[in-house]
């Protein structure tokens, strides 16, 4: 799951040698949250924007992501790898979703991590006036992932996910 919102993320900038950059930039207290899970192998990508991190908006998501899921493989299990956020801590119900947590600190086994941090780039030194602005914004920027699954294939498809159990 990744904040964004109104408040202005400034990044590096490139400027000519001996000049300051110049970055205007607003404080804003409006938030969106993106969630998301993806398929190394495939590059396919769930996500949705929810107004708040809490269990109640995972329980949300969770529910979406399985009903997508049910669409693209009918019978078979998926397998659905989590940090251990309190907020994503799922109350456990009959599923063909199984859950499996990364160990707690280990944000680099987390490979929807590297994806978050290439989302926030296009979305650093901009101004945005509202959330809905901001909301559009990141779906616009999410259409580039969905339209070419390479990239998150090429972004997220780590060595230890190459393994495949012998027949």
């Amino acid at each position: 799951m990744s904040c964004t919102g109104t408040r202005t993320e400034v990044k590096r900038r490139w400027t000519p040698q001996g000049h300051r950059p110049v970055c205007r930039i607003k404080l804003g207290y409006e938030f969106t949250y993106l969630y998301a899970a993806l398929a190394p192998k495939s590059g396919r990508l769930i996500a949705l924007l929810l107004p708040d991190m809490s269990g109640d908006s995972f329980e949300i998501f969770f529910t979406y992501f399985e009903q997508q899921v049910d669409k693209l493989h009918r019978r078979r299990k998926t397998l659905l790898i989590l940090d251990q956020a309190s907020t994503h801590q799922h109350r456990e119900k009959k599923s063909k979703v199984v859950i499996k947590y990364l160990p707690v600190a280990s944000p680099e086994l987390n490979c929807v991590e590297r994806f978050f941090e290439e989302l926030r780039k296009p979305l650093s030194n901009h101004i945005f006036k509202g959330i809905n602005e901001v909301e559009r914004f990141v779906c616009r920027v999410l259409k580039r992932w969905y339209l070419h699954p390479n990239l998150i294939i090429k972004l997220c498809l780590y060595p230890y996910m190459l393994y495949d159990k012998p027949k």
